[in-house]
């Protein structure tokens, strides 16, 4: 999906975000409030609990952890399969996961931050920042920061090394920044910034390595500063705390290049020796309880003093980069999709042994949550996550005034 070209639509912003007018004017806690009333009503829980077991059921790798953020609360929560690889611990939500890409709100979040407190400008160009971009390949002009964060700044998904692909994917997470800059001389432009959307991790961590320059602070240590504390997040981090080692779950991946085979080295591997450039890219464990409070926080329930309600106007007014069909549009640092009638916001992950997805309605003003330890096989954490928000979607529907 993210390897096509998708050119730039102001309209597909306005369609997907568009809300229908007696939500725009209702009371934020009558709203949640008539959610949990249809659900209860409707037998909304066991549904998805049905949804979510038949989707585990599919393969049983790892284990899955769903959650539904209705409002402020964190409503309902299940874990299917267990925590290791004897499978002896059943997972249970309170479990942490790797939640790879997902880490990028929280960098968007970041740079909306620096935004807000009119410390950097979005249109910025990022040499200002980072002049150690000149060196990518065929650049012809330096994307701006609001490119680098809405997958518009015409670079490569990734940095290419002829010899080592994996070269740039493991370093201690203090020197995650010498490997971005390492691997900038391997990196392509593949067009012009602004031209189309390509998703670009390499770009997000040069975003990243801007939002520290500008904040004058390492990144690890303004994220959990200026949003991890001041949301209540105890369970998430770069770095795994002896608590959150307990509860990690471990990660695999089904191998396609190994018929019927698992891997579960790879995701040891970047536990022990970091991600390399990717720490704003994909770095962050959590579990479904501390991700509620994101959630929560993208719902417009605050705090302000994460996310102001201008700085997060601001956010919603850049333009969708969509396909043409308005199915899918990446945004400043989060993803939209499209079901016929319905639409959600929120981001996918996929690294080493751990997939993830977020699925949100500021609108109707509840979401939800999949974590999952593992990569490939039959059950998909975006798949399980989308039946799920349609099915809570087409519950509430009904008692809609």
């Amino acid at each position: 999906m993210h390897s096509r070209h998708w050119q730039l639509h102001a309209l597909a912003a306005a369609l997907l975000f568009a809300a229908p007018a007696a939500a725009q004017t209702d009371s934020a806690v009558a709203r949640t409030q008539r959610n949990l009333l249809a659900w209860t009503q409707r037998d909304g829980f066991r549904l998805v609990d049905s949804i979510a077991d038949a989707e585990f059921a599919k393969d049983s790798l790892g284990s899955i952890t769903i959650a539904v953020v209705n409002g402020r609360e964190l409503v309902w929560s299940k874990s299917y399969g267990f925590m290791d690889r004897q499978r002896t611990q059943r997972a249970t939500p309170a479990a942490v996961y790797r939640i790879a890409s997902v880490t990028k709100q929280f960098t968007a979040i970041a740079l909306m931050q620096l935004v807000d407190k009119k410390v950097v400008r979005l249109s910025d160009p990022v040499d200002q920042y980072v002049p150690e971009i000149r060196t990518v390949r065929g650049l012809v002009r330096p994307p701006s920061l609001v490119q680098l964060a809405t997958m518009t700044s015409g670079l490569a998904r990734d940095a290419r090394d002829p010899v080592d692909r994996r070269r740039f994917q493991h370093s201690p997470i203090d020197h995650w920044m010498d490997s971005l800059f390492s691997a900038l001389p391997v990196t392509e432009a593949v067009s012009e910034p602004g031209v189309a959307y390509r998703y670009s991790n390499v770009g997000y961590a040069i975003l990243g390595a801007a939002i520290s320059r500008a904040a004058k602070k390492p990144f690890v240590d303004y994220v959990r500063a200026n949003i991890i504390r001041p949301l209540g997040m105890t369970s998430t981090d770069y770095v795994l705390s002896t608590a959150m080692q307990s509860r990690l779950t471990t990660g695999v991946d089904y191998d396609v290049l190994v018929k019927d085979s698992l891997n579960y080295d790879d995701a040891a591997d970047s536990h022990r020796n970091g991600v390399g450039l990717g720490v704003a890219v994909g770095a962050l464990y959590s579990t479904v309880g501390d991700l509620a409070k994101l959630v929560s926080l993208e719902l417009g329930f605050g705090p302000d003093s994460v996310l102001s309600a201008a700085a997060s106007a601001t956010r919603d007014a850049v333009p969708l980069a969509a396909d043409p069909t308005i199915v899918y549009g990446y945004g400043l640092g989060t993803q939209t999709n499209r079901w016929s009638d319905t639409t959600a916001t929120g981001h996918s992950g996929n690294v080493s042994g751990y997939t993830s997805q977020i699925y949100y309605d500021r609108a109707r003003g509840y979401g939800v949550i999949v974590l999952r330890s593992a990569g490939g096989g039959q059950a998909d954490a975006s798949r399980l996550a989308g039946r799920a928000f349609r099915k809570l979607v087409s519950l509430e529907r009904g008692v809609r005034p």
